[in-house]
């Protein structure tokens, strides 16, 4: 299995698109247009943070909203499998919340930053960072909708005009995986939203799940986001696109860093299959969910910090 590339502002962009979201579920993209220099600036804030003492870096812990430091080992992606959480810690950066959306879940904090006088440029660099990332995500969103069938159909208000996107900054220690004790850099799942734009550092670890169970490296290329097809776009699409579960496997002994940004809808977003993929011979597979009650069922189930709150519970993946 390989991992293929796709033109992201290309004329041939939403079928080379579709191909790899249907046979693979992952695809490199080129051509995104995000300055190489904010890549690496964001790379050289989060190293910094990282290295922080404990104490400086607890005083941005995140809260329930999960906006702030999450602590190594603190966020379990395959606990059936996992003696410990992941071997690896996070800082998150969401959208600022609007006035009239603080009374949902997730949306009633701002974001948390390190100390400005210990890391000066943290937050100018990251926000914008997230802001180009959104303004990517987007367009990919719209091209995956065209690849589906369905041009267009992410447009309409109530839909992504205000998304839960999250940016992630990652860093994995350097403790080897050991798959047999349950020790591994990040475990084996599939993403929550709609897609996620993953930027790497050049250590090798990122093993996506063939169709025959195997997995298969996908090793690093230069100026390009690795992105992947989440169960809400499984979902939309009634099965036609795969969310494939993925992991980190480190198998170097070294430290390895990493930028997600995950594309999710809006917190009311319904998410009910396209008519487009939908019909007499492939009925509608998925009951409708709201993309709010999806990601909050999942942070329940992986993050330890997470508050066990009574949430609609999610239906089961067919």
């Amino acid at each position: 299995m390989r991992v293929p590339i796709v033109d992201c502002f290309g004329p041939q962009a939403a079928t080379q698109l579709r191909q790899a979201c249907m046979d693979v579920g992952f695809f490199y993209l080129r051509g995104h247009g995000v300055p190489r220099q904010l890549q690496r600036d964001v790379y050289r804030q989060m190293a910094a943070f990282f290295a922080l003492p404990l104490a400086e870096k607890r005083k941005a812990v995140a809260d329930k909203n999960m906006r702030g430091w999450a602590p190594m080992y603190e966020e379990t992606l395959d606990p059936a499998h996992q003696t410990k959480g992941d071997t690896k810690e996070a800082y998150h950066v969401c959208r600022e919340s609007l006035p009239d959306e603080v009374h949902l879940p997730l949306h009633d904090t701002c974001n948390v930053f390190p100390d400005a006088a210990v890391l000066p440029h943290f937050k100018t660099i990251t926000t914008a960072y997230f802001d180009a990332m959104s303004h990517l995500g987007l367009h990919v969103a719209c091209v995956m909708a065209t690849a589906a069938g369905a041009p267009g159909a992410f447009d309409a208000p109530g839909m992504f005009d205000r998304p839960m996107t999250v940016l992630r900054m990652l860093h994995y220690n350097a403790e080897a995986s050991n798959l047999e004790n349950g020790v591994i850099a990040c475990g084996a799942h599939s993403d929550f939203g709609l897609l996620t734009l993953l930027s790497t550092d050049t250590e090798p670890g990122l093993q996506i799940e063939g169709r025959d169970g195997h997995w298969v490296d996908v090793p690093y290329v230069e100026d390009a986001f690795i992105v992947n097809v989440g169960d809400l776009a499984e979902r939309w699409t009634n099965g036609l696109f795969r969310s494939t579960r993925h992991r980190v496997v480190n198998s170097t002994g070294r430290e390895r860093y990493s930028v997600p940004f995950f594309f999710e809808p809006n917190f009311h977003c319904n998410v009910t299959c396209l008519e487009s993929c939908v019909d007499a011979a492939t009925p509608a597979k998925y009951p409708p969910i709201t993309a709010g009650t999806n990601l909050l069922n999942k942070y329940q189930e992986i993050h330890a910090s997470y508050p066990s709150t009574d949430h609609t519970a999610m239906p089961s993946r067919v």
